[in-house]
């Protein structure tokens, strides 16, 4: 516990009367919530079991401008029994409601949650049921006690949020700035309510003294430099070079990289996979400069060349762009590697031969790819392997297509905010971007004729 002290004398008048939910209040609230439930989308038969009010606007230590913290109870396992999986993907759902749907009262921001029916409380503050219109724990006007636990509800859905911020994610700096807004409303409030010791100025603090407010100070510095590296990188490529001599390096680039040992391809391919969204390391940068120097000489260009911003990156972001779509090389079908990962997966959609766990193993380690059955919202853009109970994606928030082969044969070309349903236990996820775009073209003109699946 970690301090008690004195409150108002009465609850916040613009939401309750006495100790009673205002009329129009309770059906407004469990419309919102249902709403919010709609759009959480979760798989399994976890159902509503109960719609809450809790934090200040469910005790004596609100202000005007107070949260109301309205959490929907739902049992994470009937959900999926990956709990840290399920958590992860509804805390990822409420970063993205909040983002498209700031809803008020009264100048009061509505703070929706699903919060796991299973999960103690461990509050000894008020706890109002808006379904079954009563309270589960009443709170006292007399004193108000803080919990550690209910500081670390408030704080983890910002804990969550920039964790996932990406340099790499080209609306980075409006998350953080609405992040930003939120987290000063947050303070604000909890020190206009009861000062140094409300829940909100202590998650506030949880958060500075884990290092979250010092990340994402760091992060809008480096956004800020890399924004204005790369519009630097761009006015001097546009000065520099006209259409022609782009196009001119660009076939140049090409036709070195043909001649080039794989150590090189590889570093293409990283390079294009930098491009379409992944994060390298500094370890990275230096390997990939040094198996590109001399590709980089006959460009006529340095070292820096091959950097976060540099005229190679912006070289291939071009030539990307101008529909000149690069398979990493790495990939391609060589006299050394006739069975190739698009040829493998060929034969596979076409029915000739069907893909095994070594196979299926070799090609994502060949396309840099990962299982993890938060595919393309955890790596958008990244070849992913998704295990599934019964063969259904969700295509929900995701920004672009994605051509799904399960571990049957099966492939379809599933589209953003779609579901699908495949025979097999393993969807194998290939984005539509312009890296896999080769790749994609070739699987579809080849199960044209002659496949198992149209």
């Amino acid at each position: 516990m970690i301090t008690e002290y004195k409150t108002h004398s009465t609850l916040n008048p613009k939401l309750w009367h006495a100790d009673k939910l205002k009329p129009g209040l309770r059906s407004a609230f469990i419309r919102i919530a249902e709403a919010f439930y709609k759009f959480l989308n979760t798989p399994g038969d976890a159902d509503i079991e109960d719609i809450i009010i809790i934090g200040s606007n469910a005790n004596y230590n609100w202000t005007e401008h107070s949260d109301i913290d309205l959490h929907i109870l739902v049992n994470y396992l009937k959900i999926d029994s990956n709990y840290h999986m399920v958590n992860e993907y509804l805390h990822s759902k409420k970063s993205v409601w909040n983002e498209n749907y700031p809803l008020t009262y009264k100048g009061m921001h509505i703070e929706l949650y699903a919060q796991d029916s299973q999960q103690d409380m461990h509050s000894s503050v008020g706890v109002y049921s808006v379904m079954q219109e009563k309270w589960i724990r009443k709170p006292s006007s007399d004193i108000v006690s803080v919990d550690d636990a209910d500081i670390k509800l408030k704080a983890q859905p910002y804990e969550y949020e920039i964790d996932q911020l990406q340099l790499t994610d080209s609306n980075i700096e409006h998350k953080i700035q609405n992040i930003k807004k939120r987290l000063k409303v947050l303070r604000q409030v909890g020190l206009e309510a009861e000062g140094e010791y409300s829940v909100e100025n202590m998650a506030y603090k949880y958060l500075r003294n884990r290092g979250y407010i010092d990340k994402l100070k760091e992060l809008e510095k480096r956004s800020t430099i890399s924004s204005l590296a790369l519009e630097h990188v761009i006015t001097e490529w546009t000065v520099q070079d006209t259409y022609v001599k782009s196009k001119e390096k660009i076939n140049r680039f090409v036709s070195a990289m043909k001649t080039e040992k794989d150590e090189t391809k590889m570093a293409l391919a990283m390079l294009l996979q930098y491009i379409n969204g992944e994060k390298l390391s500094s370890e990275e940068w230096k390997w990939i400069g040094n198996q590109m120097k001399d590709v980089v000489k006959i460009l006529g260009l340095t070292t820096m060349a091959v950097a976060p911003g540099g005229s190679l990156v912006a070289l291939l972001a071009k030539a990307l762009k101008a529909d000149k779509y690069l398979l990493p090389s790495s990939l391609q079908k060589t006299k050394d590697q006739p069975d190739d990962v698009t040829e493998s997966l060929i034969l596979h959609v076409t029915g000739k031969k069907q893909l095994q766990a070594p196979d299926w193993k070799r090609i994502i380690q060949k396309t840099n790819g990962v299982m993890d059955s938060m595919g393309q919202w955890k790596h958008p853009g990244r070849c992913t392997m998704i295990p599934t109970q019964d063969g259904a994606i969700t295509m929900q928030n995701v920004a672009h297509p994605v051509l799904g082969i399960d571990n049957t044969g099966h492939m379809q070309m599933m589209q953003p905010e779609q579901q699908y349903q495949f025979p097999g236990k393993l969807v194998f996820e290939i984005p539509h971007t312009a890296q896999w775009q080769t790749m994609i073209m070739q699987l579809q003109n080849a199960v044209k004729n002659g496949s198992r699946y149209k």
